[in-house]
């Protein structure tokens, strides 16, 4: 992998499929929209009956994982998309 240089962004066909179908203007907003997202992964656990969410990027240049956020399940993608627009 090449450190630094960002990841490429690419549809699983299942979000392919639904993705075709949106109009032209849709598709291009989703564009711009992933690639604010770019490298961010989520993982997902459980802990006293309340579901929570971990937003980390793996900086391979740093040899990191570096946590965005972590949060309850509750508003959790509407924070880190707040999070995300703000870098």
């Amino acid at each position: 992998m090449r450190s630094g240089e960002p990841f490429a962004v690419v549809l699983a066909p299942s979000a392919h499929r639904l993705y075709k179908k949106f109009d032209a203007a849709l598709q291009e907003r989703i564009k711009e929209e992933a690639q604010k997202v770019e490298g961010l992964r989520s993982h997902h656990f459980h802990f006293r009956k309340a579901e929570y969410r971990i937003a980390y990027r793996i900086r391979e240049e740093k040899q990191q994982v570096e946590i965005v956020l972590v949060k309850s399940r509750e508003r959790f993608y509407e924070i880190l998309a707040r999070l995300v627009r703000q870098r």
